[in-house]
C-alpha cells in the first residue's frame, strides 16, 4: 500500500467520525415555554410624538477663539455679521531701545483658509477700534451665557477703516499702516512700560493699563448693504523701529487662550481677553417664529438660532419588561438651494438644573434629514427616577457654533419626523 492510498483512507475515516458527532441545533426547553413568555422583537415609531419651536441661541459652543469678522446675507435667514475684541500681548523683548526711532506701526490681518462663509469674491470694509475699557471675565461670561452685549463694545475709539480684499484672493495676510499721529501716540504708551526683562514678567500687566486692546468689526460697527463674507482673520500690531544701522520689529499679537483660563492676580496672566460678537437681523417670517411652536423650525450657527424639541409619550417607555435595543431620532429638512454642504447637527439634552447630560452628533447628514442615535440616553433615563418631561431637548449647530450654516427643520413631513425604537419584550 503506497503513501497516497494511506492518506486517502485516513481522510475518509475522519470524515465518518466527524459526521457522526454533528447534531442539529436545538433550543432547549422551548417546547415547555408558554407562547407569552417568548421574547419577540418589535419596532415602534408612533408612540412618541415630536414637535419643535425656534429659540435664540444664547451660548457659544466653545471656549476656543475664532476671530470671525465680516458680514453675510442669506436669502431666508437675513443678515449676519461678526466682530471680535482682543487684548494684544507683546511676543518678545528685543533689548535696550535707546537710540532707536519709530518708522511705522502697522496692523496685519492674517486670514485662514479654513473658515469663510458667504460670497468669497466680494471685498468689504472693516472698522478698527481701540478699546477704552477692559475686557473682563464677567463681560465675556454674560455674553456667552445670556447674550448680554458687553459694555466694552460701546466704549471704544475708532482708529481707521481698512479695505479687505475679496476672500478668494490667494494672499494669506494684509498689512495696513496706521497714520503717523496715532502710531506715535501708541508707541509712546508702549515705551512707558517697556522693560528689558526678557521673561515679560511685568510688561503685559502694565501695558494693559495704557492699551486695552482692539475691536475689529464691520464698517462703522453696523450692517452694511454688501453681499459679502464672514471670515476667520487674526490681528497683529507691528512696530517697525530703526537705529544703529538696523531695523527691528516688535509684535503685539492677540490673546492665545480662552477667557476661562485660570484666574491670576496678575492681569497679564489672565489670558481671557478675546471674544467674538455675533449679531443677526432676521426677516419678519423668522422673527415671528422665535419662541413659538410651528410646523417648521430654524437652526443657525454663529450664536443664531436653535430648535427646542418636545417629545410627548417618551415616559410611557419606562417599562421593566421592555428592553430597548435601538433608538433613532429622525428629523426631516426642508430643501434649500443656498447650501451645498450639509454639516451634521448636534442634539443636546439638559436636566432640570440645566446641566447637559447627553450630547450626540447626527449620524446622517444630507439634504433630506438628520438622524440621531439616542439609545444611550434612553438607557440612562430609564435607570434613574427623573421623568422624561423634565429634560430639555435642543438641536444646535456644532463646531464652536462658528459655522454660519442654517437649516429649516420640516415638521410637515410626519413620515420622517419620528423616534423609531426597536425593542424586545
Amino acid at each position: 500500500m503506497n503513501i497516497k492510498t494511506c492518506v486517502l483512507g485516513l481522510i475518509c475515516c475522519l470524515s465518518i467520525i466527524f459526521s457522526s458527532c454533528k447534531k442539529e441545533d436545538q433550543i432547549i426547553g422551548i417546547d415547555v415555554l408558554e407562547p407569552s413568555d417568548l421574547l419577540t422583537t418589535y419596532v415602534d415609531s408612533v408612540s412618541t410624538t415630536i414637535s419643535f419651536s425656534t429659540l435664540k441661541d444664547d451660548s457659544i459652543r466653545s471656549e476656543y477663539i475664532t476671530y470671525m469678522v465680516g458680514e453675510n446675507y442669506d436669502e431666508l435667514f437675513g443678515k449676519s455679521r461678526a466682530g471680535y475684541a482682543s487684548r494684544m500681548y507683546l511676543q518678545g523683548m528685543m533689548g535696550d531701545l535707546t537710540g532707536f526711532k519709530l518708522d511705522s506701526v502697522c496692523l496685519r490681518l492674517s486670514k485662514s483658509a479654513k473658515y469663510a462663509y458667504g460670497d468669497t469674491t466680494v471685498a468689504q470694509t472693516f472698522s478698527v477700534y481701540e478699546l477704552l475699557q477692559d475686557i473682563t471675565v464677567d463681560d465675556c461670561a454674560k455674553y456667552n451665557q445670556k447674550a448680554e452685549m458687553p459694555s466694552f463694545v460701546a466704549n471704544k475709539k475708532k482708529v481707521f477703516d481698512v479695505d479687505f480684499p475679496a476672500y478668494c484672493d490667494t494672499t494669506s495676510s494684509y498689512v495696513f499702516k496706521f497714520d503717523a499721529e496715532y502710531a506715535n501716540d501708541l508707541y509712546s504708551r508702549f515705551l512707558q512700560h517697556y522693560d528689558t526683562d526678557t521673561t515679560l514678567k511685568y510688561f503685559d500687566s502694565l501695558f494693559i493699563k495704557q492699551f486695552k486692546g482692539l475691536y475689529i468689526t464691520t464698517k462703522d460697527d453696523q450692517f452694511n448693504q454688501v453681499q459679502a463674507v464672514i471670515t476667520h482673520c487674526v490681528p497683529e500690531i507691528n512696530f517697525y523701529i530703526s537705529g544703529n544701522d538696523t531695523t527691528q520689529k516688535l509684535v503685539l499679537a492677540p490673546s492665545p487662550q480662552a477667557y476661562t483660563s485660570p484666574v491670576s492676580n496678575d492681569p497679564s496672566q489672565i489670558y481671557l481677553q478675546a471674544i467674538n460678537i455675533f449679531e443677526h437681523e432676521y426677516p419678519s417670517e423668522i422673527a415671528s417664529a422665535i419662541g413659538t411652536n410651528a410646523t417648521q423650525s430654524y437652526v443657525q450657527g454663529m450664536v443664531g438660532l436653535k430648535t427646542k424639541l418636545t417629545l410627548d409619550g417618551l415616559e410611557t417607555w419606562r417599562d421593566s419588561l421592555v428592553a430597548i435595543n435601538i433608538a433613532k431620532l429622525s428629523i426631516p429638512l426642508k430643501s434649500r438651494d443656498s447650501w451645498s454642504e450639509y454639516l451634521p447637527l448636534n442634539l443636546r439634552i439638559y436636566d432640570a438644573k440645566r446641566n447637559m447630560v447627553f450630547s450626540t452628533m447626527s449620524t446622517v447628514a444630507d439634504s433630506s434629514k438628520f438622524e440621531f442615535n439616542v439609545h444611550p440616553f434612553l438607557v440612562q433615563l430609564f435607570n434613574n427616577s427623573s421623568k422624561a418631561e423634565t429634560y430639555e431637548y435642543e438641536v444646535v449647530v456644532p463646531e464652536n457654533n462658528t459655522y454660519n450654516n442654517a437649516f429649516v427643520l420640516d415638521g410637515t413631513q410626519t413620515d420622517k419626523l419620528k423616534l423609531v425604537i426597536t425593542y424586545t419584550k
